[in-house]
């Protein structure tokens, strides 16, 4: 393998942090939004899931347009929709037209990860993989960090309008980069060619007929919906119930996303040591409930340290929920990867889509971020029962692939 994988994991990070930038970087303007607009936490939720609605719509298609047509085209192409939905997102005038552009938003950042994860799997061996996704899982921590540290500073010194139009600058650069430096792996063209053979409906029915992908479906539905939850609440909680400024907010928040930056790569390479993903993966999903639970019990009323540990800690234990996207594609042929993969993203969108609504649902009626987090712990505690009875596929103890 060329040290040239290193470069093309270097610019797989920068674009993924463009897509955790966009997907985060609404939660600090919810009290804006709130003030400006008149609107409820529900409404304001789902101006932030509306990101996850187009997203989630084009997984699959991306998985598969993936192995067929290869990543550096579908970077490039989701990326210039990106660059249109965030020069949109700042004009909206209205509570609709924030909702059509917050989803053009999530189209553009739709089409990162999957290539992404295909071009590892066509640059680095198998012993590297979980090191590889988790760094590159990475660029998501990093993404969101800089969102909810920047974007409330921003906001408050140039207008939350001129401040979210400064993230056009990593965007572009980042555009610049894939279209310049990303290139096919060495595996790429035989597995393109197995892509095509066996078509898009037979690809589908192999991935979708495999018993071993539904309890990692139905994990990171759960919890990822809970996770973005937490996220999207967590720094109005912060505003309205511990008394921060809407900076120090986005700081506190921005240490869960900061803590996953060194956690991800950490809980990779620990898989690829030991030669096992499932054991990490229950220990990093029964961490996620209890950061539910601390957040809802424990957290409220004791002020900025209390919350500033329990986010660093939160963000240091999830390093784990990477490894489901090192075990699916561990499951399946290699022409199958994007396929698989954008199932799998599929139903971790599903969960963000309806969770974090359902959060804010809940925060309407009873008033209470306690009850709202503890609806949140709920839905972590569902996932790790589902994660479970997910089957084991480190190197030590690979099953046969479904073929």
């Amino acid at each position: 393998m060329s040290r040239y994988r290193w470069v093309i994991l270097g610019v797989c990070l920068l674009g993924f942090m463009q897509a955790h930038i966009h997907r985060i970087g609404f939660a600090p303007l919810i009290p804006i939004f709130m003030t400006d607009l008149g609107i409820t936490y529900a409404a304001a939720a789902t101006i932030m899931t509306a990101y996850f609605w187009t997203y989630t719509a084009v997984q699959v298609p991306v998985g598969v347009l993936a192995d067929r047509l290869g990543p550096r085209r579908m970077m490039l192409t989701f990326l210039a929709v990106l660059v249109v939905g965030v020069i949109a997102f700042p004009l909206s005038q209205s509570y609709a037209q924030s909702l059509v552009t917050r989803g053009l938003i999530g189209l553009g950042a739709a089409g990162i990860w999957l290539p992404g994860l295909r071009l590892i799997h066509e640059w680095f061996p198998p012993q590297e993989r979980g090191r590889a996704t988790g760094l590159f899982s990475a660029g998501g921590g990093i993404g969101g960090t800089t969102a909810l540290m920047l974007v409330p500073v921003l906001a408050e010194r140039l207008g939350w309008r001129w401040g979210y139009a400064v993230t056009l600058i990593p965007l572009l650069t980042a555009f610049a980069l894939i279209y310049f430096l990303v290139r096919p792996g060495p595996l790429a063209e035989h597995r393109s060619a197995a892509a095509v053979s066996r078509g898009t409906a037979g690809a589908l029915k192999h991935v979708l007929g495999a018993p071993a992908l539904w309890p990692i479906n139905v994990s990171v539905l759960c919890s990822y919906g809970a996770f973005i939850g937490l996220v999207t609440f967590l720094p109005a909680f912060l505003q309205r119930h511990e008394g921060l400024t809407p900076g120090r907010a986005g700081l506190v928040t921005g240490l869960v996303t900061a803590g996953t930056v060194i956690s991800w790569p950490l809980a990779g390479f620990i898989s690829d040591r030991v030669g096992r993903r499932k054991g990490i993966y229950l220990f990093s999903q029964g961490m996620c409930v209890l950061a539910c639970l601390a957040f809802a019990l424990l957290v409220p009323g004791r002020g900025l340290p209390a919350a500033a540990l329990a986010a660093l800690l939160t963000g240091l234990m999830l390093g784990g929920m990477i490894t489901p996207f090192v075990m699916v594609v561990e499951l399946f042929p290699a022409d199958l990867i994007g396929t698989a993969s954008g199932v799998v993203n599929t139903f971790c969108f599903v969960g963000s889509l309806l969770i974090p609504v359902l959060v804010g649902k809940i925060l309407d009626v009873s008033g209470s971020f306690p009850a709202a987090f503890t609806a949140c712990a709920v839905f972590e505690a569902l996932a790790l029962v589902s994660a479970a009875f997910t089957r084991e596929t480190g190197l030590r103890r690979r099953p046969v692939m479904v073929t």
